[in-house]
């Protein structure tokens, strides 16, 4: 089951730009090298997000199956990740003084509104989403780090689709294409917006229309699929009419009566697998085994990816002695869709989205990525049927150019300090400090030998005063060395008369 399903849209202030400005952008995601089997562990794809003015970085959770964007408040309660958004260093930042709608106890927020950039290329300067406040929930803090991008354009809810903002900035001319690229493979981890980059994926793109979605489904981003293949190539007995969704928050892939399918040597393969602690689990202490299962769309074979997608590397958190545990899981209820594809799929993928515009439903397009292991028969395989308003809706501008991120000066980047600094413990290269610059400076008081000490406690015009809050330091009135100092001779220094004297006791010794 879909672990946090929302309906909802926030929208932007659409703009206009020329006609001419049409572009894409092209941006790293961040995935983990191996999936983790742990519910504590965080194994979903982040993409770097700016927000405010000047642009804070965030690096939200990308989520295919949900429309709704979010950030963590710099301040938020238990929010998990290492980025946040900090209203009070956004020039442009608008409070909507409303309670998010989709707050829930432990993970809840307010609406606001404020410019969001993809790279500074694609610009939203009035966008409403949802600050985050409290991201206490325990499940939500190992699913969702430092905000949400929810990836989806849902165009059963009430409000009009075009109030999300892959929408918004098509329909403000910003995009070559409505279309959003996926790559959450180890191997080039990348999100293209607006157009589709072809060297991303072998092969053609086989597409298939969006499901709308009604009472009886579980998810919102559903589609129809031919079934799930096994270790013999035949499909494992699963119903028929089976539908799918795409889950970017989910380790694993889910699939009615797993039972059927690790019972038989057929579509499990050679292996003598366990059920421990409710997680199915593969001998790996002696050689690594291999997964195999593929999902069959629209008459193309998918390869499910094995080593670290479905196959997950032994540790301590592993099931069993011995033992590697496998991202597949039983789905216990009716709801469809039947089958939920989650991350061991969509790394064994290209994905292309085509998100609904007017007169043009959803789509998803599928392909082998570029560098993956796959064979040339894997590649060349056809599609079995074409979407009906492929004419319409599926032709789309192939780009020319890559276009280049701009050189973001973030509000995190303008606390830094101008000048590198050594820290007491820390590595042997300088840093860079937070609010140093904004430090009030004190006098620096000459050796003797250099200058003669001032007769007066009023610092000289040329130097840094001390702020009237501060009481005015005065010089000792000995002389004293001072350990480490690459001067020679003794200096005075600044409140030492000020000290308080302790008392030596002695111990007579007999």
């Amino acid at each position: 089951m879909r672990r946090f399903c929302v309906i909802c849209l926030f929208g932007l202030s659409a703009f206009s730009l020329p006609a001419n400005a049409s572009s894409w952008a092209a941006l790293p995601m961040r995935v983990l090298r191996s999936l983790v089997e742990a519910d504590v562990v965080f194994n979903g794809a982040t993409v770097r997000t700016y927000f405010g003015t000047p642009p804070q970085e965030v690096e939200l959770t990308v989520d295919l199956a949900a429309d709704w964007l979010a950030a963590y408040a710099y301040d938020c309660i238990l929010c998990s990740g290492g980025t946040s958004f900090n209203a009070l260093l956004s020039s442009s930042f608008q409070p909507l003084h409303s309670t998010w709608m989709n707050s829930i106890p432990g993970f809840s927020g307010t609406d606001v509104m404020d410019r969001v950039s993809f790279g500074g290329i694609l610009n939203a300067p009035e966008t409403q989403f949802a600050l985050i406040e409290s991201g206490s929930n325990y499940t939500l803090q190992s699913t969702i780090q430092n905000g949400h991008l929810g990836a989806f354009v849902n165009p059963s809810n009430d409000t009009s689709p075009s109030a999300h903002i892959f929408s918004q900035l098509y329909q403000s001319g910003q995009l070559l294409n409505p279309v959003v690229g996926f790559r959450f493979d180890p191997l080039n981890p990348k999100i293209t917006i607006g157009a589709l980059d072809p060297a991303d994926y072998d092969g053609d793109l086989n597409w298939v229309e969006i499901n709308a979605p009604d009472a009886s489904f579980d998810s919102l981003n559903t589609f129809s699929i031919d079934g799930l293949k096994g270790y013999n190539g035949s499909f494992i007995p699963a119903g028929n009419s089976l539908t799918a969704n795409l889950d970017s928050l989910a380790n694993t892939i889910t699939i009615p009566n797993v039972t059927t399918y690790i019972s038989s040597p057929g579509f499990m393969g050679p292996i003598n697998p366990v059920i421990a602690n409710g997680v199915l689990a593969y001998p790996c202490n002696v050689t690594t085994p291999y997964v195999a299962l593929s999902a069959t769309i629209n008459g193309i074979d998918y390869q499910i990816e094995s080593s670290g997608s479905l196959l997950r590397p032994y540790n301590f958190l592993s099931p069993a002695e011995g033992y590697c545990s496998v991202g597949i899981v039983n789905k216990s209820d009716t709801l469809l869709p039947s089958v939920s594809l989650g991350l061991p799929f969509l790394r064994s993928v290209y994905l292309a989205y085509r998100f609904p515009t007017d007169g043009c439903p959803g789509h998803y397009g599928f392909a082998f990525p570029v560098g993956a292991n796959r064979t040339g028969s894997q590649i060349s395989q056809t599609p079995t049927s074409t979407p009906t308003k492929s004419a319409q809706c599926l032709v789309l501008t192939t780009p020319t150019s890559s276009p280049s991120p701009s050189a973001e000066v973030t509000a995190q980047q303008k606390l830094l300090s101008s000048n590198k600094y050594d820290v007491y413990g820390g590595t042997d290269e300088a840093v860079y400090l937070v609010g140093v610059d904004d430090l009030s400076q004190m006098d620096s008081l000459a050796p003797v030998s250099a200058a003669p000490a001032p007769t007066s406690t009023t610092p000289s015009s040329n130097s840094t005063k001390v702020p009237i809050f501060a009481p005015q330091p005065t010089q000792s009135s000995g002389l004293y060395n001072v350990f480490g100092t690459p001067q020679d001779g003794l200096v005075t220094l600044v409140g030492v008369n000020d000290l308080p004297q302790m008392v030596w006791n002695t111990t007579e010794v007999n």
